[in-house]
């Protein structure tokens, strides 16, 4: 239960968040300048997609590599403070094989992980303007969806039918990463590495990320 409480309290802060961006969007261009350092973005990468599959003993865990993209959104009204809300697709890659812990069986087995973030970013200091080093934590809502199945192999003399196994999971989980980015005018390209905290396995990101301030 409190798992969902605090998906459900993460759900309503993201939602105000998603709201007053645009706000601030189209309210900002009527100012002088952009007082709160509004900015967009969006990126692709490597991503590691990973989760515990119970359903045969022997996968002891799924880790593949695929690619990942992700949406973005932030301010960051002082030099060394920012916050931003992103969306991140980790990706969905498959695997298959046989089992040992079903005999003549083969198996595939495929997971789903995407996530919907809030951030706090800091900034070091550096005497180079067009150059930024940053760290950022914050809360994740992570939607983990698992899809198995084991059939028995031609030939193979097998003990029951086929089965078939789908899983799905959403919690709220701390999320970290760090970046490099230079600025030229409006536009900034960083370099970035986030991983979301998840017991059942954690999925991460390495990206390139092209982002325009207003």
């Amino acid at each position: 239960m409190g798992h969902r409480v605090r998906s459900s309290v993460f759900r309503n802060v993201l939602l105000q968040l998603l709201v007053a961006v645009p706000v601030a969007w189209v309210w900002l261009p009527a100012r002088a300048d952009n007082l709160l350092g509004l900015y967009v973005g969006a990126g692709v990468g490597q991503s590691h997609v990973r989760n515990d599959l119970s359903t045969f003993s022997n996968l002891n865990g799924f880790v593949q590599n695929h690619t990942g993209w992700k949406a973005l959104a932030g301010i960051r009204p002082i030099s060394f403070l920012g916050a931003e809300i992103e969306y991140a697709d980790f990706g969905h890659p498959g695997v298959s094989g046989a089992t040992s812990a079903l005999p003549g069986f083969i198996y595939s087995a495929d997971v789903s992980q995407k996530a919907a973030s809030a951030f706090g970013l800091l900034y070091w200091p550096l005497p180079v303007p067009i150059l930024d080093v940053y760290g950022k934590a914050g809360i994740s809502e992570l939607r983990t969806r698992i899809h198995a199945t084991a059939s028995c192999a031609a030939g193979a003399a097998c003990t029951g039918g086929p089965i078939a196994s789908q899983q799905s999971f959403t919690d709220a989980r701390f999320a970290y990463g760090a970046g490099v980015q230079v600025k030229l005018l409006g536009l900034a390209a960083r370099a970035e590495y986030e991983r979301i905290n998840e017991s059942a396995g954690s999925p991460d990101l390495y990206s390139i990320v092209l982002a325009w301030t207003f």
